[in-house]
């Protein structure tokens, strides 16, 4: 059964042997806020992995109700509630249980217009829910664009094919550094983690450029 499911999951994965992903470049403000929007919302390529990662999800939850994860659960949060509520709702009820579990409550969006007003980017958000991931994408990107912006610069986004749970390329233009990789990842309980990949190496890299615009402004 769980093999079939499986299969299932991915003979549903559109293939793009076809066509490849096209990158597109984005500086700061309005204009490019908007073009990263679209580029977010409707982009075939990332619209099949985003897809893909909420196809398993709905797996993974639905194993979980056959599991002993359920039992974790109920130990922490008293979890015949928690379990009912994540077997029979949907919507904003489920996304509001999902919110109970650690880790899982969204932080509040911070303001992230200027470099000045951006002391350190977001390199990991929990997402409760499929609906929210194209925003929580945005809110990864958002910060080095503005970098970039301030620099003088802009970026690439390309989303990217392929097995695991890398979605989207973020290229610094005219900086020496590796792209920023963004992943998608499932949680077995529900939700998912969107995270970059080397955030030690990447907070270390936007702390330096951005102290270097600040000073250069001074």
């Amino acid at each position: 059964m769980k093999a079939s499911i499986l299969l299932s999951l991915v003979l549903a994965a559109p293939s793009f042997a076809a066509s490849s992903p096209k990158p597109v470049r984005l500086s700061g403000g309005a204009k490019a806020e908007d073009k990263l929007r679209r580029f977010v919302s409707q982009d075939a390529h990332l619209k099949a992995r985003l897809d893909e990662a909420a196809r398993r999800e709905e797996f993974y939850v639905a194993e979980a109700r056959e599991s002993d994860l359920r039992d974790a659960v109920s130990d922490v949060h008293s979890g015949d509630n928690l379990r009912a509520g994540l077997e029979k709702t949907a919507g904003e009820k489920r996304k509001d249980i999902l919110e109970t579990l650690p880790g899982m409550k969204a932080p509040a969006v911070p303001v992230c217009r200027t470099v000045a007003a951006c002391p350190t980017p977001d390199l990991a958000l929990d997402v409760s829910d499929a609906e929210s991931l194209p925003d929580s994408m945005r809110r990864l990107v958002r910060p080095w664009m503005v970098l970039q912006q301030a620099r003088g610069s802009e970026i690439e986004l390309s989303s990217i094919d392929g097995p695991g749970d890398a979605a989207l390329s973020v290229k610094l233009k005219d900086l020496d550094a590796q792209p920023l990789i963004i992943n998608v990842s499932p949680r077995l309980l529900g939700g998912f983690k969107v995270w970059f990949e080397r955030p030690l190496v990447l907070a270390a890299l936007y702390g330096r450029e951005r102290e270097a615009v600040l000073s250069s402004a001074r």
